[in-house]
């Protein structure tokens, strides 16, 4: 089953990313040449987003862990004049991101072929590294009383019957899986949100993704992969939810 298309999404963001190996040095001239084959489209105001990488170090004596926070790399952000489309680029990565209210894989699909054939053509990279593809979805359900996730979700917390408080007051649930048939990992996040009241609101954040490491997948591969990661992405979703959920992407 690949994702419906429904009347009212409960997609709040998506995302699809491509990291490359790289080709020639990367220099500050890049983003310049991209936004200049993107810019008739992408008229907002660009921004500047700078990544934070963690590592968490043990050392010989394992009672003592280090967690050490360098500064990343940083990605420049295209927006359209809305800024509810938006495309990014950095060294070696290409993103580009829609907010709600969600454009349809079609026309999300033709700014992820501009994007990608353009940094290609302005970054010469000689590979890709790692294809990701990411659904953040909040469902807002009309309730003024508890609500049972079961209702709603296949995939939710599950506790004791005795022992502890049955009344949840919040929540945050994360499975990674990994398929059999190709390495491709599932990361699966489930919590809670702020809601206004007379309302509950619920995020469930997919995210889908393949790398290669040891050999970078040829380029003229990357977007026919792309589609599986899609169709996968689709299928997990559809599968987490149950008729009542779907029930409220109809409501307009």
């Amino acid at each position: 089953m690949t994702r419906r298309q429904y009347p009212n999404p409960p997609i709040e963001e998506a995302v699809c990313e491509f990291r490359f190996a790289p080709g020639p040095a990367w220099n500050l001239t890049i983003p310049g040449l991209f936004y200049e084959k993107i810019k008739d489209f992408y008229t907002g105001e660009p921004q500047q987003q700078t990544l934070i990488a963690t590592e968490f170090q043990v050392s010989s004596q394992p009672t003592n862990p280090e967690l050490t926070v360098r500064q990343g790399w940083t990605k420049l952000l295209f927006p359209s004049a809305n800024a509810k489309k938006l495309v990014g680029v950095g060294p070696d990565v290409v993103s580009v991101h829609v907010l709600r209210p969600y454009e349809g894989w079609d026309e999300f699909r033709q700014r992820i072929d501009q994007a990608f054939d353009v940094y290609l053509d302005v970054a010469k990279p000689v590979g890709v590294m790692r294809i990701a593809l990411r659904y953040i979805n909040r469902i807002a359900i009309p309730s003024n009383q508890e609500i049972e996730l079961s209702d709603y979700f296949t995939i939710y917390p599950q506790l004791p019957k005795d022992g502890v408080p049955t009344t949840m007051s919040a929540f945050l649930t994360r499975t990674e899986l990994i398929y059999k048939d190709i390495p491709i990992r599932l990361v699966l996040n489930l919590s809670d949100a702020v809601s206004p009241p007379g309302q509950a609101a619920i995020v469930l954040d997919l995210e889908i993704s393949q790398e290669w490491v040891e050999k970078p997948l040829p380029l003229q591969e990357a977007l026919s992969t792309l589609y599986e990661l899609r169709q996968r992405e689709g299928q997990a979703f559809e599968n987490l939810i149950t008729e009542r959920t779907r029930e409220l992407f109809y409501v307009k």
